[in-house]
């Protein structure tokens, strides 16, 4: 999300967390001969775990306006106060706007949004959307299931629409603030919220997940996608002025303190008391009683929803740890009481606060970390249940954090001293993206050259459209530790 204010002069991005981008989240399975495991330690130290934060070289002198990521993205988005976009992380299907399929560890300037003010991003698991100031907003990477919002899907049953370079969503006017599920995207426009992409679990908020029988012979339930952004009709009474999106549910708050819920009600991360999916927003009934607080942050990660209440404490729902019961409604967040939240954002199973109490600022991490993202260093821990402090960034002022799969970001006060000495990353230089079958780019479609782009899949049938209805495995909740940070 952008930076509120006029007096916001930008700040730098600071980054912990893996930087291996083919294999971050993914498994190696499998058994390992002596010369497999020689070759992974070699790319270890190749691509390493930053477990500490590093500022990066390649934005050096940048003074950045926001960071942006999602709990489902393996890859990152920034952008300077000049409106400049830049991306880096996993392009597989293009998510990262540059023409092409090639993974980048550098930061890298998309240049197709030249002349563009972008204000805001987000990412989801193969797409990235991005808001001008203009209030037009700007889509790529995948499109198979609708969710870059251009109003047409041209997917075939053996190949799949990639958008490689950025493309101007349908029906987008007046619009602030964007975020990515997994493979949907919703837009806050003037108070209303607008979405596109796959309806399963409802969670496009139009009452309905669109699912149909694709045999007349045999049963194979499908799920119509929706290339055309919608306003959501049941949000149309209110202003809404917060949305957060997890890999399969949203979360948003209006100006009345109320906040609504919908999509996957598995874990009971949607707050109602139950394990129910919503196809339409649902108020959540705590907040009739105490209301949400107008400055409250929304943030979701792939099983939990978090926002703030009065006075600033921070709520959280759904399964927020790997042991114990699932929070079923919401309930005051342990470990942080105390804490005013000026920004908060989850990855799958982890989670980053920029915390304030008092005069501190702090940030604040915690969860089921894989790659040293809760940046506790070589030799703190590498998960942890409780909320905690990053060392590093202890009392160090911080506008923005944003979180993705195995990585954090945080953006930081660029001349506070603490900054200064952190170590700087410089990425490997970029190679080709390695040959796994994932895309082929076919002919442009017409226009101006930013037309979409089709790709073989990975030897599997991609429907035309529609998803089939096997719900995706729910990921693991977050992990033990200990420690809570101390005021």
């Amino acid at each position: 999300m952008a930076s509120e204010g006029d007096a916001y002069q930008g700040g730098t991005v600071v980054f912990c967390g893996g930087t291996d981008w083919q294999m971050l989240g993914r498994s190696a399975g499998g058994k390992k001969t002596d010369k497999d495991k020689q070759a992974n330690e070699e790319r270890a130290v190749k691509f390493p775990n930053l477990t500490t934060p590093h500022t990066l070289k390649a934005l050096q002198g940048i003074r950045i306006r926001f960071v942006a990521a999602g709990s489902a993205a393996c890859h990152c988005l920034a952008g300077d106060m000049e409106g400049k976009c830049y991306t880096w992380g996993r392009n597989e299907k293009g998510q990262l706007g540059q023409k092409d399929l090639q993974t980048r560890g550098t930061p890298t300037l998309v240049k197709d949004l030249a002349g563009i003010d972008v204000i805001a991003g987000a990412g989801g698991r193969h797409h990235s959307a991005v808001v001008a100031a203009s209030g037009d907003s700007w889509t790529w990477g995948s499109n198979l299931q609708g969710q870059c919002g251009t109003g047409s899907i041209r997917s075939q049953p053996k190949s799949e629409e990639l958008l490689l370079e950025p493309k101007k969503a349908k029906e987008i006017e007046s619009c602030s603030d964007v975020a990515c599920g997994a493979e949907f995207t919703m837009w806050l426009c003037a108070g209303r919220l607008y979405s596109a992409g796959l309806p399963q679990y409802g969670q496009l908020g139009h009452g309905t997940d669109h699912e149909y029988n694709a045999k007349d012979s045999s049963v194979k339930i499908m799920y119509q996608p929706q290339p055309t952004p919608e306003v959501i009709q049941g949000l149309t009474h209110t202003t809404i002025r917060k949305v957060a999106c997890g890999h399969n549910h949203t979360l948003a708050l209006d100006d009345k303190g109320a906040a609504f819920t919908w999509g996957n009600g598995g874990y009971g991360r949607l707050g109602h008391t139950v394990q129910q999916d919503e196809h339409k927003p649902k108020g959540i009934s705590i907040f009739e009683r105490a209301p949400v607080d107008k400055n409250s942050i929304a943030a979701c990660g792939s099983t939990s929803s978090f926002c703030a209440g009065i006075g600033g404490a921070l709520y959280g729902w759904g399964k927020l740890k790997a042991s114990g019961d699932n929070t079923m409604y919401p309930k005051p967040a342990p470990g942080i009481e105390g804490w005013t939240i000026l920004s908060m954002a989850c990855g799958p199973q982890t989670f980053a606060c920029a915390s304030q109490y008092q005069k501190e600022t702090s940030v604040i991490t915690w969860g089921q970390a894989s790659n040293g993202e809760l940046g506790y260093g070589d030799k703190g821990k590498k998960s942890s249940a409780n909320p905690d402090k990053c060392p590093v960034l202890d009392n160090v002022p911080t506008q923005q954090v944003a979180c993705g799969v195995g990585f954090n970001l945080f953006l930081v006060d660029s001349e506070h001293e603490a900054i200064k000495k952190l170590a700087e990353f410089e990425a490997p230089g970029d190679a080709p993206e390695e040959d796994n079958g994932s895309a082929e780019p076919a002919a442009k479609g017409k226009g101006k050259g930013r037309g979409a782009a089709a790709s073989k899949t990975n030897g599997k049938k991609a429907a035309e459209g529609p998803a089939s209805k096997k719900r995706k495995t729910e990921e693991k909740p977050a992990g033990r530790g200990r420690g809570r940070p101390k005021k």
